[in-house]
């Protein structure tokens, strides 16, 4: 009787063990539900006692760790640890011959994991918002620079068949940085720049053209008194009304920044392929209320469709590679000291799981003084809206930006 109480007691363990559930899938449950604290804890024992983070992901972790201490308010933590990500990606821009040899012989998680090309872009864009979350719009400015160095990297590496060459996103809230210092001429550049780039996103990832963008260039442009920008700007968009920016400078403005929903994920699809995943929007739509005004808010970024799109961009340099190393695996096989080296081929399914799926903005100017705004989320799975109130206290021309987590 002992015997089986005791065989009982093993299987229940055993059946206890293997039911455990995934860190990958805790971790999500953690950031959805709020407990930012819980999952900036689960990451630490990851780091300390799993294997999600071995030393060929290293990246993931730092990404991880960014994200999650920016979710808990400890913006320069975060910094720090974008930072220590930013240095990684240069360190690994030149990558280690004996790990692209060894990754011929097995598969591409022998390598250091160097991120997606929108990954090291969305690295100095969460850095800079770390800096505009404290008001500091001046170091903010210098993040979203580095941008340029990467994005010129990134299109020389494709070719012709590039299609992220510059970032919209980025661009917006440099010029709005820009904006925030006085510095009208630069933030006209930028934001020129990143009304051309949402074209290119509207073509390549579906994302509208937002009127925002159209109303900060021809606002900056009629105050510069830039007369063939203006008129060739009403030609192709037609005469755009918008606050002239001696007025803006009398008013106060809030920048909202939503975190909308859980990021496309990569699974292992066909011949051992990488394929990311989405997982859709947790909003419909959101808008603002103040002073009697609607703002309604517009997608700033699309990372879930840019990350299904930039890698079918590199599926020809995939397959490539693949095809390549069967050749050498069959080869090594026939030789005695290389045979026990080769590796099954598997997909590389790493990436930044604790991003997005899209960033929202909302822009709003009101009257300076004590500000009431209202919140209204209208989530895609349910009819049933929610509300969120914030109150400020602003000065005439203060730029405020808030980010609101709902993941």
């Amino acid at each position: 009787m002992k015997k089986y109480l005791l065989l009982t007691f093993v299987v229940l363990c055993l059946m206890i063990a293997g039911c455990a559930v995934p860190f990958r899938r805790t971790l999500d449950n953690y950031i959805m539900t709020g407990k930012y604290d819980l999952a900036d804890k689960l990451i630490d024992k990851e780091k300390k006692d799993g294997s999600e983070y071995n030393d060929k992901s290293q990246l993931i972790y730092l990404f991880d760790k960014g994200s999650v201490t920016q979710m808990l308010g400890e913006y320069k933590i975060s910094s720090d640890f974008l930072q220590q990500a930013d240095d990684m990606i240069d360190k690994l821009y030149t990558k280690s011959a004996v790990d692209e040899t060894y990754s011929f012989l097995s598969n591409d998680l022998a390598l250091k994991y160097t991120g997606e090309d929108f990954e090291q872009v969305m690295v100095d864009i969460l850095s800079a918002l770390d800096y505009m979350y404290t008001g500091n719009f001046k170091d903010a400015r210098i993040e979203v620079k580095k941008v340029n160095n990467k994005i010129n990297l990134i299109s020389d590496s494709y070719g012709d068949k590039a299609i992220y060459k510059d970032d919209a996103f980025a661009r917006f809230i440099s010029g709005f940085c820009y904006e925030a210092n006085g510095e009208i001429n630069d933030a006209y550049i930028d934001y020129k720049l990143s009304l051309r780039e949402y074209e290119q996103y509207n073509k390549y990832y579906g994302t509208p053209v937002p009127e925002e963008a159209k109303e900060a260039v021809i606002r900056c442009a009629r105050a510069l008194n830039f007369r063939d920008d203006i008129q060739e700007f009403v030609k192709n968009y037609g005469d755009v009304s918008t606050m002239s920016e001696s007025d803006l400078d009398k008013k106060s403005e809030l920048l909202f920044v939503i975190y909308d929903g859980m990021p496309a994920y990569k699974v292992e699809g066909a011949y051992h392929m990488p394929v990311f995943i989405g997982r859709g929007y947790n909003l419909e739509s959101v808008d603002a209320y103040a002073q009697g005004l609607t703002f309604t808010a517009f997608t700033a970024q699309d990372v879930s469709a840019m990350a299904v799109k930039n890698l079918q961009v590199r599926v020809g340099v995939i397959l490539l590679k693949k095809a390549a190393s069967g050749v050498v695996k069959e080869l090594a096989k026939q030789i005695p000291i290389l045979k026990y080296f080769v590796q099954e081929d598997k997909a590389d399914t790493r990436s930044w799981r604790t991003i997005p799926a899209r960033f929202d903005l909302i822009r709003m100017a009101v009257n300076p003084g004590k500000v009431k705004v209202g919140l209204v989320f209208t989530p895609t799975d349910t009819m049933v809206q929610n509300e969120m109130d914030f109150d400020y206290k602003l000065k005439p021309g203060e730029k405020k930006v808030v980010p609101v987590f709902c993941y």
